[in-house]
């Protein structure tokens, strides 16, 4: 967990033919952030970007999943 002040951040994440682009921009207050990452991949077939399957997350029994497309439908 850190401290952190107003500043701005971008991220961009390329896996082959899918770009995912991030910016934040925090307030000027002190704030506490706290992150964490993990990989993502189709909830039914375990299929992720980094094998050119797009992702889309879907809330199926009051829990957030990530559906590839063949499996969203």
């Amino acid at each position: 967990m850190q401290l952190i002040h107003k500043w701005c951040m971008s991220q961009l994440v390329y896996s082959g033919k899918s770009v995912l682009i991030q910016d934040f921009i925090l307030k000027s207050e002190p704030v506490f952030l706290r992150t964490d990452a993990n990989e993502i991949n189709c909830y039914v077939c375990k299929k992720g970007i980094q094998d050119g399957t797009s992702l889309t997350a879907k809330t199926l029994d009051s829990k957030n999943v990530m559906l590839c497309e063949k499996h969203f439908e």
